[in-house]
């Protein structure tokens, strides 16, 4: 006989599925662990060894923001923006449902002039180098070119999932 408490547990526990990450979410784990390690090495070497790594900051910093850029990749994805959502309580369903759509293509116009910009500025900051590795800083925007261009298509999946389910009513 098994106790309730045992079997309510193994009951809440969801089963491990790949179906249910994306491109990004790995992109962010392997990011996530390699910042870890590239901290930890900081942490070892000033504190431990008496010897900091001088390019150890400069790279967790850099590794940082393209971690913030890919999770906003998964935040495009799942559409968790942070938005108001007061206002949409008081407003009709179709009234509502078209705010959303304005919104997501006011987000998607954005999501394109940040790509268009960040395009341009990559050939002119090529010749800029990081203050402590020999890495041209370029490489630092073609990652978030990369991000803000997931975004831009996950943006789209997702506006033209609002579009569907307003055509289709």
């Amino acid at each position: 006989m098994t106790d309730y408490n045992e079997s309510n547990e193994q009951d809440n526990f969801e089963s491990f599925d790949y179906a249910k990450y994306r491109f990004e979410d790995w992109l962010a784990f392997i990011l996530f662990w390699i910042l870890a390690i590239t901290v930890f090495s900081q942490f070892l070497s000033r504190y431990v060894f008496a010897s900091p790594l001088g390019w150890t900051e400069e790279l967790a910093r850099y590794q940082l923001v393209c971690l913030g850029f890919i999770g906003g990749c998964m935040g495009v994805r799942n559409n968790t923006h942070i938005f108001v959502q007061l206002f949409h309580r008081w407003m009709s369903d179709t009234v509502s449902k078209s705010v959303y759509i304005v919104i997501a293509i006011g987000n998607l116009s954005i999501l394109i002039i940040l790509a268009y910009f960040a395009f341009q500025i990559i050939p002119l900051i090529h010749i800029h180098k990081m203050a402590s590795l020999d890495v041209p800083v370029s490489i630092l925007y073609g990652l978030i070119l990369g991000s803000l261009l997931i975004m831009i298509f996950r943006s789209i999946q997702h506006l033209a999932k609002q579009w569907q389910q307003r055509s289709a009513r």
